[in-house]
């Protein structure tokens, strides 16, 4: 045998050729048929050799072999062989070739012959014993198709059983058998990797441009998209583009009367008549049932973006071998051959099938060639008449084009004759082999490439969900804090979760009620910083507060059906305010899509990133109003306040004033201070303590002071010691309430003298509120602060007969539903901070109101909003938990005018004593205080 492969190498050459798929710039090339000329003997193993190469390379390939058990006694039987076969035989991994037309029509056929089954047994023949319930499907609708009278509704029953079937991609090995349904797993072999990496991409590319919700539901649809792809493609369904080729223009094979569309033609050929008793197939059977193959064939073959059609580097090879005389298969085979060459001929169209065809003599072979050879033209010599021109063109210089796409689609042969007896192919060259699958076409490269594209946007969707706390707004800062705007939807601190659950549900009540609405901004430190693990660090009392003062006068304006309704935004600056002008780029971003956003409150603490989220809101216009930040010269540029900046709170230079007027005078229990030192933080981005301590040594005077200034919170103990060796009558905390505590132990745990008065700011407040009743318990000092509000101000004592303002009878209750009743202090928000919330919303609330109810209910927008602001109707005052609101010039910033300024006193029991009241807190019946003179 190694000789006779020796003889045969340039052959087997030749075959190599013959299945080498040329590359895309080549284009593809019909080819020729491979004609064996031998013995059977000869040809046999000339079919072995070829079968051998085929399995070696993987290419398919079907072999019709003369030893085998099946005999093929038409030409149905022996296409369904060589389909399957085509479609068994393929490279590892590779999609499998599919073979819908070609089962479509022979599944046509088969309920055609059960048709003609029926009725040659007649009406009362039992319907025979089949084996699979396919077969009895079909043979109940071939007697439904009979027994029904009108096309529309055999078309009905035709497209049901179409569906029922599902979608066939390989014909059966016998008729009447169930063939391979499409398979959702080829599908994903060429569409999953590019579907999953487009939904990948496109996912990431919304998480980055967009937010991390709006990816997740691009990556949902895709999803489903994909998956309802699979699922279609699993189904049949007549009548659409899948056998549109039935009835396209170049199928003119088989046509009839109802042939318009699929299910008519595919009635037409289930009513085809029998030509002759026996002959199941007539020639336009035949001829569709070939054309259908070498359709599927180059649908397999088309050069287009699904991998598994360009990876394909190998032709279909049909191999077959030499029938003796009389079998019925060398008929069927000589058949095949010839309606292939048929068809090629009439469409002169490219089909990517090889086929090698044995014959016992060279005449034989010269006869089968002449068969199916492409005529050329004669030279002939025409007249002048059949050059002529007409108006659509030149029939002779169209019939040469012609001539030329012929012989350029088919070639100038149509057979290789080989003489398998004659001759030696033995070469020094090896057998040629053909070019290799590329490496990109690799049926791994799609998933490796989908693996890496989807590998990477989850990492940028990992990154993005890292990045974001929440899926609308809200992302980690550098330090890992969650700054952002929400509608209430996200918690962003434990503490807090109570609050921002409620605003939330007020404001879905307020925008689902159908009511206009506006919309105001809280911006404040929601957030403690995690590098800090102390428990006390940046107290939230305040912000607590301000956020259940901000959901009161939310709630009561809402239920009373007031117009337009309030929606509240919180944006968290993180802690320390560290991140203000970030959000505040965002709130300004929102407020020029949404009209409603009308104001922003809050910048409570007086920081210089504060300061930089006021300049950039002041370049949107917004009007904006100070809760608790009390810093002298906050929204102050060059020689003016910004125009757009509101003050709740008094200046540290009213605060500072009265503190030092206070401590000199004898209203801390008696002691007329004439020493003092003063305690501040001097850190660069705070503005307060050291603008606060500056405005207390200079009011403080002619009395002594001492400055304590620290840096970093570690600083304060050593402070403290230092001020004890030769302690002041006074101790002076203009510090924040972050280090208040180790302040506070430091005093009660060294000798200082005692007890020691201490005399806080409004920013102990805080401290204060989550601790009074362990400072009450602290007998070494004595506190005293200054807090922007307070209910204990209500008292008769400073009021007369005025009742208690309405903020105060609605908190405790509001706070107990949030926290519980017997909650500890340290969980409860400030009492204080909240009336100043409450004061701010109002503020807005009750100017939002009449702009809607004089302007013909036009809902307010922001520069409505700053005008009424600026320029306050000369009415009654509007009276607040906090004082008197009507805001001054800007001259002064925008400041409230005489806004109270308070001293109270933590006693032993942990309660707040008023000590004075100095200010308008009330517009008459206030009980006189002792207030220094009006500077």
């Amino acid at each position: 045998m190694g000789g006779d492969v020796t003889r045969l190498e340039g052959l087997l050459s030749l075959f190599q050729r013959l299945r080498e798929r040329p590359t895309s710039r080549a284009g593809d090339r019909l080819r020729p048929l491979l004609l064996t000329i031998g013995t059977p003997h000869e040809t046999r193993q000339v079919a072995h050799f070829f079968v051998e190469e085929c399995m070696a390379d993987g290419g398919p390939y079907s072999h019709i072999t003369a030893d085998g058990q099946s005999s093929f006694t038409d030409l149905a039987l022996l296409l369904r062989h060589v389909s399957r076969d085509l479609s068994a035989h393929r490279p590892r991994f590779e999609p499998a070739l599919r073979f819908p037309l070609l089962s479509m029509a022979l599944w046509l056929l088969e309920l055609r012959r059960m048709r003609l089954q029926q009725e040659q047994a007649g009406e009362n023949e039992q319907a025979p014993r089949f084996s699979s319930n396919a077969q009895r499907q079909a043979w109940q609708l071939a007697g439904d198709l009979r027994a029904a009278e009108e096309d529309a509704h055999r078309r009905t029953l035709l497209g049901r059983g179409i569906r029922r079937r599902r979608q066939i991609v390989v014909p059966a090995q016998r008729p009447g058998e169930r063939g391979r349904l499409a398979s959702a797993l080829v599908y994903l072999e060429q569409v999953a990797p590019i579907g999953v990496a487009v939904v990948a991409l496109l996912s990431a590319g919304t998480a980055a441009t967009l937010n991390l919700a709006t990816a997740m539901l691009a990556a949902a649809v895709g999803i489903v998209f994909i998956a309802g792809q699979i699922t279609a493609r699993t189904r049949d369904w007549a009548g659409r583009r899948r056998y549109r080729w039935f009835t396209a223009s170049r199928q003119t094979y088989l046509r009839g009367n109802r042939s318009s569309d699929f299910l008519g033609l595919a009635l037409d050929v289930f009513f085809r008549d029998e030509p002759d008793p026996g002959t199941p197939l007539d020639d336009e059977l035949e001829r569709l049932l070939v054309a259908a193959f070498l359709q599927d064939l180059r649908h397999g073959y088309r050069r287009s973006i699904w991998r598994a059609n360009w990876a394909r580097v190998r032709y279909p090879v049909v191999v077959i071998d030499l029938f003796p005389a009389g079998h019925p298969s060398r008929d069927q085979t000589r058949r095949f051959v010839e309606r292939v060459e048929e068809l090629r001929r009439h469409e002169e169209r490219f089909d990517p099938l090889v086929v090698v065809f044995p014959l016992a003599s060279a005449d034989e072979a010269a006869r089968l060639a002449g068969s199916i050879r492409v005529p050329l033209a004669q030279a002939a010599t025409v007249d002048l008449g059949m050059v002529r021109e007409y108006e659509e063109g030149n029939p002779f210089w169209n019939e040469y084009l012609a001539e030329q796409r012929r012989v350029a689609v088919l070639g100038t042969r149509r057979a290789f004759q080989v003489d398998l007896g004659a001759g030696d192919g033995s070469s020094t060259e090896p057998i040629h082999r053909g070019r290799r699958r590329p490496w990109v076409a690799h049926p791994a490269m799609p998933w490796i490439a989908m693996g890496a594209i989807l590998v990477a946007s989850v990492t940028v969707i990992t990154l993005q969900t890292v990045r974001y706390c929440s899926p609308v707004s809200v992302w980690h800062a550098d330090n890992g804090e969650c700054i952002g705007i929400t509608d209430g939807s996200h918690i962003y601190a434990k503490r807090l979760a109570g609050v921002e659950k409620r605003i939330h549900r007020l404001n879905k009540d307020a925008v689902s009620s159908g009511k206009p609405y506006v919309t105001i901004v809280y911006l404040g430190p929601m957030t403690t910083d995690p590098q800090d693990r102390s428990p006390q660090a940046d107290l939230m009392a305040g912000v607590h507060g301000e956020l259940v003062g901000l959901s009161i006068a939310q709630e009561k304006h809402n239920e009373a059906n007031g117009q337009p309704r309030l929606r509240i935004l919180l944006a968290n600056s993180g802690s320390r305010f560290r991140y203000a002008k970030q959000v505040a780029d965002h709130i300004r971003k929102r407020a020029g899509e949404d009209p409603r956003i009308v104001a922003v409150i809050g910048f409570g603490q007086s920081r210089r990133q504060t300061d930089e989220a006021i300049d950039v809101l002041g370049k949107s216009a917004l009007p904006m109003i100070g809760t608790t930040n009390t810093y002298d010269l906050t929204a102050r540029r060059k020689t003016s306040f910004s125009p757009y900046y509101f003050r709740l709170a008094p200046s540290n230079w009213r605060l500072a004033r009265h503190a030092a007027y206070w401590s000199r005078n004898g209203q801390l229990d008696g002691l007329q201070a004439s020493s003092a030192d003063v305690f501040y933080d001097a850190s660069r981005d705070d503005r307060y303590s050291q603008n606060l301590a500056r405005d207390f040594a200079d009011a403080f005077k002619p009395g002594k002071v001492r400055i304590f200034a620290y840096s970093d919170p570690s600083q304060v103990p050593g402070k403290v010691e230092e001020a004890c060796a030769a302690p002041a009558q006074l101790f002076y905390y203009a510090g924040r309430s972050d280090e208040f505590r180790s302040f506070i132990n430091k005093v009660a745990n060294t000798s200082c003298g005692g007890p020691l008065v201490v005399l806080g700011g409004d920013e102990v407040t805080k401290y204060v509120s989550d601790n009074g009743a362990e400072l009450g318990r602290t007998d070494t000092l004595r506190l005293y602060y200054t807090p922007l509000a307070a209910k204990e101000a209500w008292d008769r004592r400073w009021v007369g007969g005025r009742p208690l303002q309405t903020f105060y009878t609605e908190f405790e209750p509001v706070v107990d539903s949030l926290v519980g009743r017997t909650a500890p202090a340290n969980v409860r928000p400030s009492r204080t901070h909240a009336a100043i919330g409450y004061d701010a919303a109002r503020t807005i609330i009750n100017v939002a109101e009449r702009i809607f109810g004089e302007q013909a209910r036009t809902l307010p927008t922001a520069a409505a909003i700053l005008s009424e602001l600026t320029e306050p109707d000369q009415r009654a005052f509007p009276q607040g938990a906090s004082g008197l609101l009507r805001f001054g010039p800007r001259t002064t910033g925008h400041a409230v005018e005489q806004k109270p300024v308070v001293l109270a006193k933590v006693e032993k029991n942990g309660a707040t004593t008023v000590l004075q009241v100095c200010g308008h807190l009330v517009d008459s019946g206030q009980q006189g205080a002792s207030c220094p003179p009006n500077p």
